[in-house]
């Protein structure tokens, strides 16, 4: 039939099974890194106040210290019932849209067919009428209802689509806000430690394929459990923040910024020198040090100063990310141990002798 309209304007996710296809894809890729729930951060501050509380037994700050817990503890459960109670709600939305999806298809595509063959059975009725004027008339009438159940058709089509579409937009968009904050640092904002460990792998296979170094940088602030114990958790957590937005201000486009864990952080370097990098960040730990951050404290004002010490190792082509943060975490405990608020550059990658090398002193034998 010529008066069919046409639908080849329509792309593929338009149609019920493009939807549902974005659907199941939604619902395979819908992953979450634990992270998101920053246990270790959580097992940190714990065990730093159980050492606290037991200090403080048998002094007045003993109940300040507890209730600290406390509010540590209720914190995390709350923020982990949270988040469980988040998950479920997004999949199970996922879900009721894939079931209504499947479920629109199969019963509007139903009540088309059956449209459909009734019009056919009209049509077949049509060879036994005789009188070739009435028979013209009935086809034009039949034509035209056949062409309003398709245009019908087409309607409640565009209109169940595109409210579906809507739907999985905003199922998408939820997705991508719930990855972003799966691998960002809840505190100070800034990409987390399951974040760095993918760009680590990522800068290794890449660099490795263009034969070119780049830099790891492990920074640590100095004396972090002085601070908590003598202004508070709070205080302390305003200074993580604080560092954070010191190191990023160091940072370019193609460079990376991580919280490696607790007080410590992770940096990246694309093209640059290990001495370069040595001067950023040499200059970097002197502003921090230099630097003087005040705050209000029942009423009065009171201050805050903060070090922090550096690691720096060059990669060097063929390395492993395990060796590479070795090498960077020994040059930071060698600022540590140094007196700390220094760069230290880590030592290059010891050279295999190979093993008949170092079997050779083992075997003493003579010619």
């Amino acid at each position: 039939m010529t008066d069919r309209p046409s639908t080849s304007g329509r792309t593929p996710h338009d149609r019920p099974e493009g939807l549902i296809d974005r659907l199941l894809s939604i619902l395979a890729e819908f992953t979450v890194e634990v992270a998101t729930l920053k246990t270790d951060e959580f097992r940190a501050r714990l065990q730093s106040c159980r050492k606290t509380i037991a200090a403080s037994f048998g002094t007045p700050d003993f109940a300040k210290y507890s209730i600290e817990c406390l509010e540590i503890c209720e914190e995390y459960f709350n923020r982990s019932r949270q988040y469980l109670l988040e998950r479920e709600s997004a999949v199970g939305e996922v879900i009721q849209v894939l079931r209504e999806s499947i479920g629109l298809l199969s019963k509007e595509s139903g009540t088309f067919n059956s449209q459909l063959e009734r019009t056919t059975e009209r049509f077949d009725r049509l060879t036994e009428i005789q009188d070739i004027h009435k028979l013209r008339k009935q086809i034009v009438l039949e034509c035209q209802e056949f062409r309003r159940i398709v245009e019908e058709k087409q309607k409640q089509d565009e209109a169940s689509y595109s409210q579906l579409n809507r739907r999985i937009e905003h199922l998408q968009g939820s997705l991508e806000q719930t990855r972003e904050e799966a691998s960002m640092d809840g505190l100070t904002r800034i990409a987390n430690r399951a974040s760095f460990d993918k760009a680590l792998h990522s800068w290794i296979k890449a660099h490795n394929s263009a034969k070119k170094p780049f830099i790891l940088a492990l920074l640590d602030l100095d004396n972090f459990k002085s601070i908590n114990d003598k202004h508070g958790h709070q205080v302390g957590d305003r200074v993580l923040h604080c560092a954070a937005q010191w190191f990023r201000k160091c940072v370019r486009t193609n460079d990376f910024l991580a919280r490696f864990g607790g007080e410590e952080f992770a940096i990246l370097l694309t093209d640059a020198t290990i001495e370069q990098a040595y001067k950023k960040f040499d200059s970097l730990l002197g502003n921090i040090a230099a630097a003087s951050y005040k705050y209000n404290v029942a009423g009065d004002v009171a201050s805050v100063t903060f070090t922090v010490s550096c690691g720096v190792a060059e990669f060097v082509p063929e390395e492993g990310s395990e060796a590479l943060v070795r090498r960077a975490d020994a040059a930071l405990y060698e600022a540590k141990r140094a007196g700390k608020n220094r760069v230290v550059i880590a030592d290059p990658p010891q050279k295999s002798k190979g093993l008949w090398n170092s079997l050779q002193p083992l075997i003493p034998f003579k010619i």
